[in-house]
């Protein structure tokens, strides 16, 4: 009996005019999107040869350092990092224009110090590396809509709205709701039958838009992608699919609820604006105005402040401070004293950007956990989490460039050791190994995908999507089929 009321349902949307505009746009738009993905100016083969590019400069210039001496590699450091774009960016785009591309591991500041006619020396030193993260976007385009699978979703939620508004209020009207329930046929039936007619309907186009979009893809080969791409391509197809039916579910709650069909339609209309935009801008803005991060403005003058402390404590510029003397192989006090003085001056400024952009990365958490309690934006969520794009995905990058920065300092420290004429002192280039590296044993950054981020948007769809059938189906059975 399910089967058979599904059936009625497929063979009248078949029929209707909204099916035919959704059988005609959604293949559109994959196709447009498979075509501006793979062939566009941002897509994907422009981003992987700029990611190319950055990494071959990068290689370059580590080997000419290292082979200069370990100490040049100690105090420049590895350099920049770009983040690899990812294959699967045409599924969601995210914000990554607005995110950065690459963090930098670069040589802090430099100054000349020079004694007056009684010094022997004329020294010149300049500081540590340390991890800085760019704030600039590397997009210079206008906004645009991006259709990504993620635009594609959401519409494809208004479309559902337009498929089940009147699916029982309708019937209630036309007085055919009174004609099924008298056959021997339980609500939850009708319910699951109405359910699985208005899931084909709208699965069938959304499968063939992305079939056509992934042959556009295979047929240009823009955009390689292997085994693990098509897994969580699949996935993909399933968040969909938990996608369409909260959308069916709630469709069918409000349309059991009112008795007519423009009543329903209002009022989800209404619903899906405020779960697709109203409410994600102004939980945006509550979470903004409720834990305020200080501008990058406030930040740099209290980091000033406290280098200029450390900078007066040691007065580098001062013939009598405490680094009078210049750092050298023959005067290890000497080469310890400048240690201690950049030791604390990275740490300072390593602290203080470490902290602001974890605050940043706790608000977006904040903001991001709280509009999760739309199921669009949990859709939006997991599939940047199995694209790999978004702020979640920079957060991970961030987290991985981190430890690579440790793994770099502890690689540096273990070859200095194994040199006997090196003062074993970090990170002074004079008290380091003045010998040559191999380049090949300089640790490389390999940016590792994470799922983490996806079971949390997952989880809450399926909650979704069981608390809606329960509330339609409990709303239905409450009903006046009259």
């Amino acid at each position: 009996m399910i089967w058979h009321i599904a059936k009625k349902e497929i063979y009248h949307n078949l029929t209707t005019l909204r099916f035919a505009l959704t059988l005609i746009l959604l293949p559109l738009l994959m196709v447009a999107n498979a075509l501006i993905y793979g062939l566009g100016e941002n897509g994907y083969p422009a981003r992987n040869d700029t990611y190319h590019n950055e990494l071959k400069k990068r290689q370059t210039r580590l080997q000419t350092i290292a082979g200069e001496s370990l100490a040049k590699l100690a105090m420049e450091g590895p350099g920049t990092m770009p983040k690899r774009p990812s294959r699967l960016t045409f599924c969601a785009d995210g914000t990554d224009e607005l995110i950065p591309g690459r963090v930098r591991m670069q040589v802090s500041g430099s100054s000349s110090r020079s004694g007056d006619s009684r010094k022997e020396y004329n020294y010149k030193w300049s500081g540590p590396w340390v991890l800085e993260y760019s704030l600039d976007s590397d997009s210079s385009s206008t906004q645009r809509i991006k259709i990504d699978w993620v635009f594609i979703g959401v519409l494809l939620s208004f479309f559902t709205i337009l498929f089940t508004f009147d699916a029982i209020a309708g019937e209630r009207a036309r007085g055919t709701l009174s004609l099924i329930m008298s056959n021997q046929v339980s609500r939850a039936q009708v319910l699951l039958g109405k359910y699985l007619g208005a899931f084909v309907t709208l699965m069938v186009p959304l499968a063939i838009g992305i079939l056509m979009n992934l042959i556009v893809i295979l047929l240009t080969g823009s955009i390689p992608l292997d085994g693990s791409d098509w897994l969580r391509l699949l996935g993909m197809v399933g968040l969909f699919a938990l996608h369409v039916s909260n959308f069916i579910f709630l469709g069918l709650f409000v349309s059991s609820r009112v008795t007519n069909a423009v009543t329903s339609l209002v009022w989800l209309l209404l619903t899906w604006v405020c779960l697709a935009f109203v409410f994600p801008s102004l939980l945006g803005t509550f979470v903004g105005n409720l834990n305020p991060i200080p501008s990058v403005d406030e930040v740099s003058l209290q980091k000033e402040k406290q280098l200029k402390q450390i900078r007066d404590d040691y007065e580098p510029f001062d013939n009598k401070g405490k680094l009078a003397k210049a750092a050298s192989t023959e005067d290890p006090e000497a080469t310890r004293q400048w240690a201690e003085f950049f030791t604390k001056e990275v740490a300072t400024k390593t602290r203080f950007a470490d902290e602001h952009l974890d605050r940043q990365f706790r608000q977006v958490q904040l903001a991001g956990d709280l509009t999760q309690l739309s199921p669009i934006a949990c859709f939006q969520y997991a599939m940047e989490g199995l694209a790999n794009t978004g702020v979640v995905s920079y957060m991970n990058f961030v987290r991985q460039a981190r430890r690579y920065r440790q793994t770099f300092t502890d690689f540096v420290k273990t070859e200095d050791r194994s040199d006997s004429a090196s003062l074993h002192i970090y990170p002074v280039k004079e008290g380091l190994s003045q010998k040559p590296v191999n380049p090949a044993a300089v640790p490389q950054f390999q940016e590792a995908l994470s799922y983490e981020s996806v079971l949390l948007p997952v989880g809450l769809l399926v909650l979704f999507s069981a608390l809606f059938f329960i509330v339609a189906l409990v709303s239905f059975l409450k009903s006046d089929v009259k």
